[in-house]
């Protein structure tokens, strides 16, 4: 018998490369949106407080009710982040949306601005993402080993 040589075996095959990089652009992308999203229950009803608190509905007939509105949703936003509870986190994260809460409160009864209405919304939002991913987004920038 006679041993045929075949090159068959030998050929290394090589994945082709993604024009432009977008490969670990969208890799970058899908890692922030993991890190920014929230994943449990209580991060979802805080932020949808949170946000719900940006949008101004002026509506003469339900001006009454609508008085209430915010400082109802920020009360709810400082009950989910205490429902969260991580720890050190959750306590920092309460402090920052407590101080915002009576602010808000102060702007919606007494009519005290001492910061601008959006400004307090913002501290909410901070606040949820605090107790939830912003350490992670901290320690994906590189800041924090574990």
């Amino acid at each position: 018998m006679e041993n045929i040589k075949s090159t068959c075996c030998k050929k290394v095959h090589t994945p082709s490369k993604m024009a432009g990089g977008s490969k670990g652009f969208i890799s970058f992308i899908s890692t922030l949106l993991l890190i920014l999203l929230p994943k449990c229950p209580f991060c979802v009803i805080a932020y949808t407080g949170a946000i719900l608190m940006f949008f101004d509905i002026d509506n003469s007939q339900l001006a009454p009710f609508l008085l209430h509105a915010k400082p109802i949703l920020g009360t709810i936003v400082v009950l989910m982040i205490l429902l969260n509870n991580r720890g050190r986190k959750t306590f920092i994260a309460t402090v920052i949306s407590g101080i915002a809460l009576v602010l808000l409160i102060l702007s919606a009864y007494l009519y005290i601005q001492i910061i601008p209405e959006w400004v307090l919304y913002t501290s909410f939002v901070f606040a949820i993402w605090y107790n939830g991913n912003f350490e992670y987004f901290f320690r994906y920038l590189g800041f924090r080993k574990q």
